[in-house]
Parts: structure tokens; sequence; C-alpha cells
């Protein structure tokens, strides 16, 4: 049910696919003191700017903006949305920035924290500014994440074991599945340098699968090594900056995957799909 380009909604069926998924995740990912936060879609102009995030990739991201003015002002937008025309400038950016990943709303409560060590689950709306025809590539979707600070020793190894336990969550679903080295879509003249870099480097990594014969990213596995342990000031044992590293699992995508694998009709998916989800 599309209501704009990118934007869906969805109906019970969906939904439960939803539920299942978020029941199959915890049940897989939430390991012993794993710490679980949840978070608006919305971050902080300043942890936005702090993340870095802009700098890397302009293109995406999106700001919350809001009335600001007076009574002749109001008159003004009222007419130009009657008319369909051009905004007044009295709508402006607020201190606001929808979320781009599910993540980033970790790392600052773990600032000036010495001895930094956790795993934590967290799950947002994410948004990212690229409206698009291609299936399954939505401007609002669901993240589910688990995130890992601590050591650069630690992190790495959490990192690799991830990899591989992330391709079987998705197999597990009856789904075909690959692990491929993968790139962020970075922005400007040194894009291809520093995605080649990270390709060569194995900072991340795709689970891809099938929909609709369309080969989707629908989890991805990112080792940031002390990008944001530095730009947020958060500190490992010994002093270290600590490293972070999340997974995430595109839940819209997954559940796009398993209806184009095994149709709309849930009853009907094969019986190690349904004991995944809800077994």
């Amino acid at each position: 049910m599309p209501t704009g380009d990118g934007l869906f909604g969805w109906g019970a069926e969906l939904e439960e696919v939803f539920t299942g998924l978020d029941r199959l995740l915890t049940r897989v990912g939430r390991d012993a003191g794993t710490r679980v936060l949840r978070f608006p879609p919305m971050i902080s102009r300043e942890v936005f700017e702090q993340s870095e995030f802009g700098q890397s990739f302009p293109q995406l991201f999106g700001t919350v903006h809001a009335f600001a003015g007076d009574d002749r002002d109001h008159v003004m937008l009222s007419r130009a949305m009657a008319e369909r025309t051009a905004w007044p400038d009295v709508v402006r950016p607020t201190r606001y920035v929808l979320t781009p990943a599910a993540c980033y709303p970790v790392y600052p409560q773990y600032a000036g924290r010495p001895d930094a060590d956790a795993v934590v689950d967290t799950s947002s709306y994410c948004f990212r500014h690229e409206p698009s025809e291609e299936v399954g590539r939505l401007v609002a979707f669901r993240q589910r994440e688990f995130v890992r600070i601590g050591t650069s020793r630690d992190v790495d190894a959490w990192f690799g074991s991830w990899r591989d336990r992330a391709l079987t969550v998705i197999r597990s679903l009856g789904l075909v599945a690959r692990c491929e080295p993968a790139a962020d879509p970075f922005f400007g003249r040194g894009a291809r340098l520093l995605a080649s870099g990270q390709r060569e480097q194995g900072l991340k990594y795709e689970i891809i699968t099938e929909i609709d014969g369309h080969p989707v990213a629908v989890a991805s596995c990112n080792n940031h090594r002390d990008h944001f342990g530095r730009t947020f000031g958060i500190e490992a044992s010994g002093g270290e900056v600590a490293a972070t590293s999340c997974i995430g699992f595109g839940q819209e995508r997954i559940a796009f995957a398993l209806a184009s694998a095994f149709g709309p009709d849930l009853t009907g998916w094969p019986s190690e799909t349904r004991d995944a989800l809800w077994g």
C-alpha cells in the first residue's frame, strides 16, 4: 500500500511477520548481559553532527522542520499550502534530525564512561532520503540492531562471529542467502577511495537474498573501529579508545523477501520458516 515514493503501509499479515522476526532476533541475538535500549525515530542535531554522518552521506539524511513565524507568516504559509506552491522560509530546521541508523542514539549513552564494555540490542524506525522504485528500498524502515562496544580485540572477534550468525539467521527462514563484502554509499570526491578501502579492510559485509528476482541486502555487518569511540569520547578498558561494531537487520526487506519466496498466504509458508518465526 504505497503512500508516497519509498513509503508503504501494510496489514495484519505483514505485521505478524514483523512480530515473528522480532521474536527470532531476540532469541538468537540477545546474549546474556545484553542491554536493551529503544529510541524514537529522531536524534538531536548535536548528536547527529557529532556522529559525522552528514560529512559522509549528505545525500541521505533528513531534518525535522517546523513553523517559526507570526500571524502574517501563517497566512503566507497557509496560502502556499492551499495553492501547492513553495513554502516560505518560515518553515525552518529544528534541533532534531531523523534517525539514519538505529545504533546512532546508543553511542552517546557511553560517552565519557571508563572501561566501556557492552552489547546493546536496539531498534528504531530509520530514514534515508533515497526515494526509489527499487524493490525493498524504502525511505522509512524498521531496523533492528545489535551493537558491540569495547576493546578493538573484543569487537573484532564479535564482528567476525556475527557475520556467520547473521547469515545463519536469514537461512533459518528458508531463504537462499549469501554473505558478501560491501561498502557504504559515500558522497563526494573521495567516495570511491573510501568505499574501496572499506572493502579491502573487510569492514562491512551484507547478507544478500532476493526479492522478486533482484538481489537485495537484508542485513548489514559493520566494523566502525574507533570512529564512534573517538567522536563520542568512549573509553574501553586500559584507557583504549573504544571500538564499536553493529549488526543491522532490515525488517521490511526480510518480510518482502519471505513474501516473494513463499507467497502472501502465511499458512502456506514452509514449516521451517513458520517454526523460526512463530514456533
